[in-house]
């Protein structure tokens, strides 16, 4: 009887813990991140389309950051070659501000990929982005417009989508 009680509270005891998460849940199925801190933040753009094989061969959009965050450009405007990264080897990736910083918001950018042979929906590009110390930008701070896909002719391609997540190190 006495082993049967110190079971039943050590079972006790061990259920009062909890997960040690104090992530915040997202919706629509996003995956759970947690809300990015000063420093590095990395701006995962990803595609959806109607079935889980669509392909695209090119895409575009424009990226608006917040305020206190910025990516290094060259004298010309364009970003500097490594903040844009594709998910899928093969793909040509550039990005330039098309509106600079201001006191309110920071720049905007206009982000374009091309991959001769296709890629499928998923993942397509990564832009890595510094935050001024004492920033700490969240995901409704980012905006993305103006996404577009398109075909291996050029024409656009209204059922793919596009959604972001942000990610630190």
């Amino acid at each position: 009887m006495k082993l049967l009680a110190v079971m039943l509270m050590c079972l006790l005891i061990a259920a009062c813990g909890g997960s040690g998460s104090d992530q915040i849940s997202g919706n629509d199925g996003n995956v759970h991140i947690p809300e990015p801190a000063s420093g590095t933040v990395h701006v995962l753009v990803t595609t959806q389309g109607p079935v889980a094989d669509a392909v695209l061969y090119a895409a575009q959009f424009t990226l608006r950051l917040p305020a206190g965050v910025s990516v290094p450009t060259d004298a010309g405007g364009a970003v500097t070659d490594g903040v844009v990264a594709p998910a899928i080897g093969g793909s040509y990736v550039g990005a330039a501000v098309v509106t600079p910083s201001s006191t309110s918001s920071g720049p905007v950018l206009s982000v374009n990929i091309v991959n001769p042979v296709g890629m499928t929906v998923g993942p397509l590009v990564t832009l890595t982005c510094t935050a001024a110390a004492g920033t700490i930008p969240t995901a409704e701070s980012f905006t993305l417009d103006a996404f577009s896909a398109r075909n291996a002719s050029g024409a656009a391609i209204s059922d793919i989508t596009s959604r972001f997540t942000l990610q630190t190190q």
